[in-house]
Formats: structure tokens, C-alpha cells, sequence
């Protein structure tokens, strides 16, 4: 399976989506990309989920390994 990561362009555009949504309210950039950003890679992530349905989810014990793991699911 092969992953495609969003273009600079797509989450560009979905960032600004968010910034129009918070009322063009300044001082969000970096939240609005990163949101932007997470949203777009989530597609692949719940593909990789569909794959192994019998699997049960692990509980996170910690905000740093939530991030681990999606770093994991982005590099399959």
C-alpha cells in the first residue's frame, strides 16, 4: 500500500479553511497548519486501521505516545 503524504498546496488550503472558520482571527497559523496537516493524513491511518479489524487499540498512557504513533502510521 502506498501512502501519499499532502502537498504544501492541500494543507495550505485546508488551513486557511480553518483560519476562515475560527472568524479570520490572527495568531493561529501554526495550530490551523498542524490541524490542517493531521486532518489530511488521517485517511491513510484509518485505511491502515480497516486492514486489521480484530486488532484492539492500545490505550495511550501519554500525550508524547500518541504523537510516536502517528509518526509510526505515517512512515508505513
Amino acid at each position: 500500500m502506498t501512502v501519499r503524504e499532502p502537498t504544501h498546496q492541500e494543507i495550505a488550503a485546508r488551513a486557511y479553511e480553518l483560519y476562515l472558520q475560527r472568524g479570520r482571527q490572527s495568531g493561529h497559523e501554526m495550530d490551523d497548519w498542524l490541524q490542517a496537516e493531521y486532518e489530511l493524513m488521517q485517511l491513510p491511518v484509518h485505511k491502515l486501521a480497516e486492514l486489521e479489524p480484530s486488532a484492539k487499540p492500545k490505550r495511550v498512557k501519554s500525550p508524547h505516545a500518541l504523537v510516536e504513533l502517528v509518526r509510526a502510521a505515517m512512515l508505513l
